[in-house]
């Protein structure tokens, strides 16, 4: 069965907002998060605002964040978390 989009977007967003939250809550820049996980800055970015570079051939509209499993685990290595912290959207975040 697929998976259903409402709930993949839902992800995508608790994704971005899990990434910007712990970033802030360590100080860090968008730079000095991709210096420290090897992960472009772009590719941050665009994780926080759950978007990709694809188009949508219709709409035209930015598809939604999906980032690679082995990108999650270095944002999730340089935040000294889980990758389940990220990937899971009812996940916590620890407290700083």
């Amino acid at each position: 069965m697929p998976a259903d989009p409402a709930q993949l977007d839902r992800a995508a967003r608790q994704l971005g907002r899990k990434v910007y939250d712990l970033r802030r809550q360590r100080k860090l820049t968008q730079e000095e998060l991709a210096h420290l996980s090897g992960v472009s800055r772009n590719q941050i970015q665009n994780i926080e605002h759950s978007r990709n570079n694809t188009r949508d051939p219709v709409t035209r509209e930015l598809g939604r964040g999906n980032p690679r499993l082995d990108t999650l685990y270095h944002l999730a290595e340089a935040f000294g978390v889980s990758p389940a912290v990220l990937i899971d959207p009812d996940a916590d975040l620890p407290e700083s």
